[in-house]
Parts: C-alpha cells; sequence; structure tokens
C-alpha cells in the first residue's frame, strides 16, 4: 500500500517560516558588522525583506481564512458551516483515534460536557502540532463545540482524506458516530466511519 505523506507546502510551515526569520536576523547582524560601503546597505535590505516577508506568511493566515490550517482544533462552527451525518451501520469500519495522547485534556472536556452516545466531525487537511504530514482530525462534537480527539489511522486517512477535502472546501463537514471506550485518562475513542468514506480496516 503506497503511504507516502501529502505533506504541508513548505512555505507554510511554521517551524520553517521562523527558521526563516532567524537566519534573516543572524545575517543581518553580520552584514552589520562588516559595514562594507555598498554591500552592507544591499545585503540588509535583502535579508530584511525575506525577513518581512517570512513574518508577513506567519501572520497572514489569521486574516485570510483560506490559508488558515488546522494545527490544533482551529475549525469553528458557525452558520457557514454545514454538517452532515454519516448514520451507523453494521458495514461501517470502527477505527481507533490515534496521536491523542496530547489531546487528553480535550477529551475530559468533552466528557464532562457530554453523555454517549458521542458524535464526531471529521477534518480533513489538518496537521499536528508542529507537523507537516496533512491528516484527517477527529473532533469529538458536544453541546456544539469541538473538542480535538486525535487523528484518523496514518493506513487509511489519507484515502478518506481525498473524499473530505472537496466537501470542506464548500463549508461542510461529516460526522459520525464516535465512543470513548473508558471513563477516565487515558482515554480511548473510536470512530465508526462509513464504508462510502473509502475506509477500510487497517489491521
Amino acid at each position: 500500500m503506497n503511504t507516502k505523506r501529502v505533506k504541508l507546502p513548505l512555505w507554510r510551515w511554521d517551524p520553517f517560516l521562523l527558521g526563516v526569520l532567524i537566519v534573516a536576523s543572524l545575517i543581518g547582524t553580520v552584514f552589520e558588522r562588516l559595514a562594507v560601503p555598498v554591500l552592507t546597505p544591499i545585503g540588509l535590505t535583502v535579508v530584511l525583506t525575506i525577513g518581512a516577508a517570512a513574518a508577513v506568511l506567519i501572520v497572514l493566515p489569521l486574516f485570510v481564512r483560506s490559508l488558515r490550517r488546522d494545527g490544533e482544533g482551529t475549525l469553528e462552527l458557525g452558520p457557514g458551516i454545514s454538517l452532515e451525518e454519516v448514520a451507523a451501520s453494521d458495514s461501517d469500519t470502527v477505527l481507533p483515534v490515534v496521536d491523542g495522547k496530547r489531546m487528553q485534556g480535550s477529551i475530559e472536556a468533552a466528557v464532562a460536557h457530554g453523555d454517549a452516545p458521542f458524535t464526531a466531525v471529521l477534518v480533513p487537511r489538518a496537521t499536528a502540532w508542529l507537523g507537516r504530514d496533512y491528516r484527517v482530525a477527529v473532533d469529538l462534537l458536544v453541546g456544539g463545540k469541538l473538542y480535538r480527539a486525535g487523528y484518523l489511522p496514518r493506513e487509511i486517512d489519507q484515502r478518506v482524506d481525498a473524499r473530505l477535502t472537496p466537501l470542506a472546501r464548500s463549508a461542510q463537514y461529516v460526522m459520525v458516530p464516535a465512543s470513548i471506550l473508558n471513563p477516565k485518562k487515558p482515554f480511548t475513542v473510536r470512530v465508526a466511519v462509513g464504508t462510502s468514506l473509502g475506509a477500510s480496516d487497517p489491521r
């Protein structure tokens, strides 16, 4: 099976942009200390331009929604967001929600504010903290709020992402049945993903 990951463009990856700012600052300091009549002004201008561009790329997603990526649960429900529920059936594939160790607080909050049965919203084109790999995130929906629980397994999330991404571009997201297996930390979450989403059991 081809499991090659689709990655966030390098120019939108936060650590890369921060690295550019740091390197630009260091190079600028070097040019300033050299104090060469012609070279220093030109070098400083180039370095400042690169640094400013990196800073703009870091800040721009805060103001331009289309550039905003989902890192730790940035999807916000509102009038423009449409949720479509996928009803559970016997043919559904039940999948474990992975990479949820850092999400235990979020899951605990969902448990505190809601009761079983739970529902989860699948968010395509999501990224883990400081990660470049695109993932399908699983957000528990409780009381009109979303609580990040983790991600679909890597073995199948690319196929599901391909189905969900066109819908997400139109602000449409899919809801699926979810279950929390244990009542306290460490929480284990599973979701029932319909076969229409192209999922199959990775085991």
